[in-house]
């Protein structure tokens, strides 16, 4: 969380808990839930929620037990791709975005006051933009004991573009200017360094963090 205390290190202890679980978890029978398991959702939906809790759950603990650590949080975008379809789990502002057929899709859901007030349909989302609490977290990683792991899974197409972004660059750049530059195809390094070129052209307060994933199948000799 940008302006807050060790972000850096909550976002190391997140990426690695959720890291060892994803991948521990990808080939076991016997994987343990200690969240318990949602049959409502998919498989790998469930291994994302429980990757994210657990990094909840130590991000929470470190900030507990080391006073200086007091507060540190952070916001999680993950996709976890399988055959045809990507399940994906988020807290905080960070996003994924569906880019289709030069169509720009967000998949995820802000946790803010602002974005919360947006689908109680108290603020439109060009007030939103001006809005002095458009920033304020309603939840993060590490930042309370227990989260809401917001999961979904989306059947992928060939040449879908996956992109996930730090609010550094989705809250200067707009979705048309993003669009427009993830439209233009290309290399994806040159097309991540172009978003990041605009954010900070944009003069971007806070970190600015871009990935970008291109679904391929064996149609795609260099799949």
């Amino acid at each position: 969380m940008g302006g807050h205390s060790h972000g850096e290190v909550a976002a190391e202890l997140a990426l690695t808990t959720i890291r060892y679980y994803i991948e521990s978890s990808r080939d076991r029978v016997d994987v343990t839930w200690p969240f318990g398991y949602d049959f409502s959702i998919s498989l790998d939906e469930n291994r994302l929620s429980t990757a994210i809790q657990l990094a909840n759950r130590q991000v929470w603990k470190r900030s507990e037990q080391s006073p200086e650590y007091a507060g540190m949080g952070t916001t999680v975008a993950a996709v976890l791709v399988r055959e045809d379809k990507a399940a994906i789990g988020s807290v905080g502002d960070s996003r994924v975005y569906l880019s289709r057929n030069g169509e720009l899709k967000q998949l995820t859901r802000d946790d803010t006051w602002v974005g919360a007030m947006i689908r109680q349909g108290t603020l439109n989302p060009e007030e939103a933009l001006r809005h002095p609490m458009r920033n304020v977290l309603t939840q993060a990683t590490g930042s309370r004991e227990t989260i809401d792991v917001q999961t979904m899974e989306y059947p992928l197409c060939y040449q879908d573009l996956l992109l996930l972004s730090s609010d550094g660059l989705h809250g200067v750049v707009d979705e048309a200017a993003v669009r427009s530059i993830v439209a233009a195809g290309g290399a994806l390094e040159r097309m991540a360094a172009r978003l990041v070129e605009a954010a900070r052209g944009n003069g971007a307060p806070d970190n600015v963090s871009c990935i970008l994933v291109r679904y391929a199948d064996q149609r795609d000799p260099q799949a």
